[in-house]
């Protein structure tokens, strides 16, 4: 699917209407577009609140709607919310922190066995030690590596080029 097409099926949706699947393989693939998804939402909840405490009192002269259509605008642009032509990508964890990261994790579980805690946890619960720390090893790598690919999931998409797979 093309951005265009996603984009175009994405404002097409009302509020609150799911969003079908192709639309958001798309989003998941192509960061561009879930850069602009995620600043239509921004900027719609911005406005949102002013707009619904004024429709709740009596109806606004036109004079009075304009003044407040160019305010919201000015807001809108002073708040960046403007679709840029060019968006910079937002600030991420680098790639060498989360593998510092996990090899401490890893270190660590490989030596709490070998440490004093260890050493009593064993020789007082005996065997069944065992089961419980590789069961909470196995859930806290499970976690990290849920946690490293979905936030590098862009990384993902470009490396593995699972990016024309998301345009079919």
């Amino acid at each position: 699917m093309t951005c265009e097409k996603a984009m175009d099926r994405y404002l097409r949706l009302d509020k609150d209407e799911r969003v079908p699947f192709g639309v958001t393989v798309h989003l998941i693939a192509c960061p561009a577009c879930r850069t602009a998804v995620r600043r239509l939402t921004k900027a719609e909840r911005a406005v949102a609140v002013p707009f619904a405490a004024q429709s709740a009192f009596a109806r606004v002269p036109d004079t009075a709607a304009d003044a407040a259509f160019s305010t919201l605008v000015a807001k809108i642009a002073s708040d960046g919310f403007a679709y840029p032509s060019s968006c910079p990508a937002e600030r991420r964890v680098s790639l060498y922190r989360w593998l510092v990261c996990g090899f401490a994790l890893i270190l660590g579980f490989a030596v709490v066995p070998f440490s004093s805690i260890g050493v009593w946890t064993s020789t007082t619960f005996g065997s069944s030690f065992i089961v419980p720390f590789y069961l909470i090893f196995g859930l806290a790598t499970a976690i990290y590596c849920g946690l490293f690919v979905g936030t590098n999931i862009d990384f993902f998409v470009k490396k593995f080029g699972l990016q024309h797979t998301a345009e079919a």
